[in-house]
This record gives C-alpha cells, structure tokens and sequence, in this order.
C-alpha cells in the first residue's frame, strides 16, 4: 500500500499554534491514502517512546492495539491519568476534544477514523433535535467497533472496486453505534435507560484500576458509578462484553503480567500487589487468562 504524504494523513490540530501536523510524525506501515475514501481512513502504527502535545483531533478517531501491553499517561481536563490498553481493546478519541499523552511502549495499533460530517449524518436520531455529544474512551472492550474497525482495514488491501461503498456502509453502521452507545444527551437529558453513561463507565474501570489490590465487591464498584449493583453489574456487561467481576480479573492478570515483566518481586509479592488471596489463586488466573503459568511467563520474557 503506498503510503500518504502528509496532507492525507490523520491529523491532529495544535492546541497552541492552531496548525494541523499528522497524529504520528512517522509515515504509517498500512494506510488508506490510496483508496479515494473521502469519509473514512486508515492508518496501522508501530511505535515505541511518543509524547503528543496537546491537540485536538480533526476527525473521530477510532485505535485499535493489536500487540503489548499500551501503557499510556494521558491528560485530558486535569492530570495525566496511566491507561493499560490490552490487544483487542479500543480507544476513541472524538473530533474536538482536546488531549495530550505519553507512552514509553506503545506497541503497535491502527486506527479507523470518520469526519465529523459524517458521524453527524449517521449518527444523528430521528427522535434528536441536536448533535450528539462525545466523551473520550479510553481501553473498552467492544466487539462490534473492533469488529467493524477489523473490517474497515481488511478493506485497505482488497483492492475490490466496490470497496468505497462497502467501507461507507461499515461507516454508517459504526457511527450509528458509537451514537447510540456512546452519545451524550443535552446536560439537562437523562441517560439513556439501560445503558452506561461514558462517564459512569470511565469512573468504573478507572476505580476498578486504582484499586486492584483491595477487595472490591460489585457495591463498591457500582458506588462509583452510582448505581445499584443490580443495574450497574447488566449495564456494564452490555458496554464491555464482560461482567464486573470478569473485567476485575483480567485487570488484576494484566496488573500481573506487567510486574512479572518489569520488576523482581515475588509470586507472592505480585500476588498481594495485585488483589488476589494468595500466589495459588494468581496462578490459577493467570493460567486460564493468559495460557500459562506466570512462573513460566517471566521466564519466557528474561530469554
């Protein structure tokens, strides 16, 4: 795939300059230059150290991590916060919200992005009578925008002459579901019953993480959200394809494998650190979460 010159690559818009520069500075190892789309793109990345300065992003930006463990400080409306994005997880970053990051190892993503003219025009309701509104995600797990995501890129190397409709219509129906899922009503609406607010889910797994190593039953989590267990436990296994119990796992196991990698403490130590009774319950869980004991994992990433 030839690759894009600057002028069509994503962009970001600087937040002190107000100049457009592209989201990455390296030239993408996959994009969608080549193929006239003039509503979606596509971008694959491999990268290691980055820090981004404040900007703002001119499209709706969608970035899948396809490898590693992303361990990334991002600052949005107050202090750098430290996100673990898994492979298979999502990001979004909204045209017009304004962020700035830092990453050490960033591993390797792509990115699917649409014009805010177009999310307007497909992800507008009937039943609304203003725009949608969009906040930040930050490491969700949703099948159906990773699954539209996967299909936007395969689009990439096809090459099928039919591809631009195709890609549009997988358009439509990712912005219809980031819409419908994700949206924020006017400040004096009501959430949509049924379903998580993006700030409810956010302040979960955001306390879920910072709280890892302390017993945490749903009544706590779900405080945080402000719900009741009941509502929340439904809620949030229909945002993130996982009950709250199930996601506290894995992020105790990626807590786990990121200690086991990068410092000398103990199964026992880590163990502790990491929320679970003792190192038999850690192995138990990291066996079944990952393919193998952490033992043998730690031992596979020292050779």
């Amino acid at each position: 795939m030839a690759m894009g010159m600057n002028k069509s690559r994503e962009m970001l818009i600087d937040a002190a300059s107000g100049l457009r520069r592209p989201t990455i500075p390296h030239e993408p190892e996959l994009d969608s230059s080549s193929c006239e789309w003039p509503t979606v793109r596509v971008e694959q990345h491999r990268v290691g150290a980055l820090d981004i300065p404040p900007a703002s992003p001119v499209n709706h930006v969608f970035a899948v991590h396809l490898e590693g463990i992303n361990e990334i400080e991002i600052a949005e409306d107050g202090p750098f916060r430290l996100h673990r994005i898994l492979p298979g997880q999502v990001s979004f970053f909204p045209s017009g919200s304004i962020f700035s990051s830092r990453t050490r190892e960033a591993g390797r993503f792509y990115t699917v992005s649409l014009t805010p003219q177009f999310m307007l025009n497909h992800g507008l309701s009937t039943e609304s009578t203003s725009p949608p509104r969009y906040l930040p995600l930050r490491g969700i797990h949703d099948p159906v925008i990773k699954a539209l995501c996967d299909r936007i890129r395969d689009e990439v190397n096809t090459g099928h002459p039919k591809g631009r409709a195709y890609v549009e219509v997988l358009g439509q129906a990712l912005a219809a579901h980031v819409a419908r899922h994700y949206a924020q009503g006017r400040p004096n609406e009501l959430p949509t019953v049924g379903l998580l607010t993006p700030h409810q889910l956010r302040r979960a797994i955001e306390y879920i993480r910072e709280h890892l190593a302390e017993d945490l039953p749903l009544a706590r989590i779900s405080r945080a959200a402000g719900l009741s267990p009941f509502h929340f436990a439904r809620r949030f296994k229909q945002a993130t394809g996982l009950a709250p119990h199930q996601y506290l796992i894995h992020q105790r196991v990626e807590r786990a494998r990121h200690l086991l990698t990068h410092t000398q403490s103990t199964l026992a130590e880590i163990a502790q650190q990491c929320g679970f009774c003792d190192q038999s319950h850690l192995t138990n869980h990291f066996r079944r979460v990952v393919g193998m004991t952490p033992r043998r994992f730690r031992d596979r990433a020292e050779t």
